[in-house]
């Protein structure tokens, strides 16, 4: 009996093991094809070709019509067109069958698409017409994108109409293309119809705020309406994201170069770049990678403060509370920490413990103006005049350019009466800081208002009106001193 129990238990021993394998497969190939999806955004075009081959090795023949697609389109961004095309041929065959999934016409609109791509790169247009035809033909997953390229095309051959309408088409499928407008924006300048080129420019910077092209474009347009302030306003903008994404470039660049001890270096500054210049999307994949090449706890921390401070500039207050905690616990205690983390617990209206992050960001750095200014705003509120007007004070001594502390400290004074005159040129001082403020100008407005400066008055609550003309409580408060006047 001991002999069968212990034969019994290898079996079961055995099928565990043999079990484990086979379940444990399906979650290596989705890892390697993961691994693979993560090396195409990086743009490491080589690597992604590695793993999506180990991929097609690792699953069955007739589930790799995606995968084929994915390997295709790295071989075509390295230009190894033959192996592209063989990739996406192996695609479309896989899924020659009947059956129109999803899935399948997904797989054959991608395949369709990267043989068009290579066709036009390789000047083979009527090719790619015939490839990107078919997929509009398919009539369902990549249809914008075909009109797209189709419009391209047609605009290289000269014919605008043709090329407008492809366009309109892609834009009809998906309103989102913002290639689309600004193509579209292109082809309105080539007609000089710049009323409209600018309408498809301006929808192209709303969709893709950080697309510098699109800001040129339209300074090119402007100055051809007349419009001169706009036109620099566009072109200063193009300068600064110009900037930004050389600066950007440099990092990715350190990141592609680093050897194993620098990778977590290069892909944190990489990370706050992306921060720096609100590329938010991008800044959280590059936390992300930064979990796959350490688990050392100061990294994580550093990786939990960048997705604490990425989630508060979304306005996602909760998780950004709890990214900055975690990264207090794993031992990033720093001043710009606590101080992020007051600001997160501010705008969840919880004032109790924002000002015990505050007070402790001032611990760690008593001449952080910033943490001074909040806790000067906090303790306003809640009706402490003498510790808010110390921390205002401590805030304009420290940065002497924060119109912020001479608003706060001016709307103080206010509230209490108190010191008038001086209140009125602490706001004056920060309208002059910040001209483009309202609400300094309505405060400035109410302090004249307080002293019977009615015409003085007027004139600040005028400026709030016209650089936020929808305002009702400006509206009511220019009525209010016209009614005094009388």
């Amino acid at each position: 009996m001991k002999t069968l129990s212990r034969w019994l238990s290898f079996i079961l021993f055995l099928l565990i093991s043999l079990f484990g394998v086979f379940d444990a497969q399906p979650a290596i190939a989705k890892k390697i094809y993961a691994l693979g999806e993560d090396a195409l955004q990086r743009g490491d075009y080589a690597q992604a070709i590695q793993h999506f081959t180990k991929h097609l090795q690792n699953t069955p023949n007739k589930e790799n019509g995606k995968t084929l697609t994915r390997l295709g389109y790295a071989y075509s961004q390295l230009g190894r067109y033959a192996e592209a095309i063989s990739a996406y041929q192996d695609a479309l065959h896989l899924e020659a069958s009947e059956n129109q999934s999803q899935q399948t016409r997904f797989v054959k609109a991608q395949a369709l698409l990267g043989l068009g791509y290579i066709a036009y790169r390789q000047g083979k247009f009527d090719d790619a017409i015939q490839f990107y035809a078919k997929v509009v033909e398919q009539g369902a997953a990549g249809v914008a994108e075909a009109h797209h390229n189709l419009g391209r095309i047609y605009a290289g051959r000269g014919e605008i109409e043709k090329a407008i309408e492809a366009q309109q088409q892609a834009i009809a499928k998906d309103p989102k293309l913002a290639n689309a407008y600004y193509h579209l924006g292109v082809l309105y300048s080539r007609k000089q119809n710049w009323r409209e080129a600018i309408t498809a420019y301006q929808k192209t910077a709303g969709l893709v705020p950080t697309m510098p092209n699109a800001h040129y474009q339209l300074a090119r347009c402007y100055r051809q309406t007349g419009d001169i302030l706009e036109a620099e306003k566009a072109m200063q903008r193009f300068r600064t994201l110009k900037r930004a994404d050389a600066d950007i470039q440099k990092h990715l660049e350190a990141v592609f170069s680093a050897n194993a001890d620098k990778k977590v270096e290069t892909l944190r500054k990489l990370a706050n770049i992306y921060l720096k210049y609100e590329r938010y999307e991008k800044a959280t994949q590059e936390f992300e990678r930064i979990r796959k090449h350490s688990r050392l706890d100061s990294d994580i921390a550093q990786v939990s403060a960048g997705l604490g401070r990425i989630a508060l500039e979304q306005e996602n207050v909760t998780q950004a509370i709890t990214h900055y905690k975690h990264a207090i616990q794993l031992g990033l205690k720093t001043t710009e920490i606590y101080h992020y983390l007051g600001i997160a617990y501010m705008q969840n209206l919880d004032g109790q413990n924002a000002i015990k992050q505050f007070q402790q960001a001032l611990t760690l750095n008593a001449d952080f103006p910033e943490s001074h200014l909040m806790l000067g705003t906090l303790y306003t509120t809640n009706k402490k005049f003498k510790e808010a007007k110390k921390h205002y004070q401590r805030a304009i001594a420290l940065a002497p350019e924060m119109a912020a502390a001479y608003h706060g400290l001016a709307y103080l004074y206010g509230q209490y009466d108190l010191n008038l005159e001086k209140a009125i040129k602490l706001a004056r001082k920060a309208t002059e800081l910040s001209p483009k403020s309202a609400p300094y100008y309505n405060t400035l407005s109410w302090l004249y208002y307080k002293t019977g400066k009615y015409n003085e008055a007027e004139t600040a609550v005028l400026k709030a009106i016209e650089l936020a003309p929808d305002n009702p409580t400006y509206q009511e408060g220019l009525k209010e001193i016209r009614q005094r006047k009388k």
